[in-house]
């Protein structure tokens, strides 16, 4: 909670203070003084700041310290400003499932893929697969998610899209013009997810590899083998849950990252996500869509984070020996 306010604090003095006045950018070329009055009122930019940032974290806040109504509410994020009379939390709750389900893949893909390969170089230690995998996850890691999604974009879309089928840009649903029927595109998702996953599949490539070498020369897994037990039942038993320590750290720290980094990648793929939605609001100064994104991904971050330190104890018996 201390750092969900911290970061909503950061987050209501950056936006506050920039230069411009939000009002005069609500009404565009229209410089009426009693227009101006009226829309700082409406949106309390006419109160002191101290008034303001009380008003904000009582809004953001879950908890209602008003007395009136019930104990707990949802988060209010206000208005946009350019989008008059649509709320924030609408305009979130329309776009985050398509970028939560776009980094759900691109890490599910990451930890598949990269969780494999590291385990397999690993017992190949020193092997041309080994050398060749770990020159493949560092150019991975090096790439620009822009960078890999123009790339990607031109050769399997514009390039091969004959044979692919890939579409240049695409969200999930499709709007068909006449009968305004939505139609469900799951092919427009492969190459967004793929794009994301690149960069994380680098890290749990290496990640994997680096731990299990580290734990399978650990006293217990060499008591184990000495007992007899097959290297399948070693690997899974006494290694696997070990191992994973620093790969579901990193799982959760790159979630979030995702969440954050998808917004080149919605821009590019035409993917109607939140970081699509954060870009607009950016070129717009919509100052309440985008104080209300990064909270959103903040709080997300937070909340992995508390759950990492529970899988933790959950995994790795030697910490449950030291919480109970």
């Amino acid at each position: 909670m201390l750092t969900l306010w911290g970061v909503a604090t950061l987050v209501f003095l950056l936006f506050t203070l920039v230069p411009g006045d939000p009002a005069q950018m609500m009404l565009g070329k229209r410089d009426d003084p009693e227009a101006l009055a009226a829309v700082r009122a409406k949106y309390g930019l006419d109160q002191p700041l101290s008034v303001q940032y009380v008003q904000y974290l009582g809004r953001i806040s879950p908890v209602n310290f008003t007395g009136e109504g019930p104990l707990f509410k949802a988060p209010d994020f206000g208005e946009s400003f350019q989008r008059q009379g649509q709320k924030v939390s609408a305009l979130i709750g329309q776009t985050f499932p398509n970028t939560a389900l776009l980094a759900l893949v691109a890490i599910g893909f990451a930890v598949v893929v990269g969780g494999v390969l590291g385990a397999v170089v690993a017992y190949r230690e020193g092997s041309m697969l080994d050398q060749f995998l770990t020159a493949f996850s560092a150019l991975g890691m090096s790439l620009p998610s822009f960078f890999t999604a123009v790339l990607f974009a031109w050769i399997f879309a514009y390039l091969l899209g004959p044979w692919t089928g890939l579409n240049l840009t695409g969200s999930l649903y499709a709007v068909d013009d006449y009968t305004g029927e939505r139609y469900l595109q799951l092919k427009n998702l492969i190459l967004p997810a793929l794009t994301l996953g690149i960069r994380p599949i680098g890290v749990v490539l290496q990640l994997t590899r680096n731990s299990v070498l580290q734990v399978a020369q650990q006293d217990f897994v060499r008591t184990a083998r000495a007992k007899g037990l097959r290297e399948g039942r070693v690997f899974f038993r006494h290694i696997l849950p070990v191992a994973s320590n620093p790969i579901i750290t990193t799982i959760s720290g790159w979630f979030a990252s995702l969440l954050a980094g998808a917004v080149f990648v919605e821009i590019i793929f035409g993917w109607n996500g939140m970081g699509k939605l954060l870009v607009e609001a950016l070129n717009t100064r919509d100052l309440p869509i985008t104080m209300g994104c990064v909270m959103v991904i903040a709080t997300i971050f937070v909340f992995l984070t508390t759950i990492v330190d529970v899988l933790y104890a959950v995994l790795d018996p030697r910490i449950r020996a030291e919480l109970f």
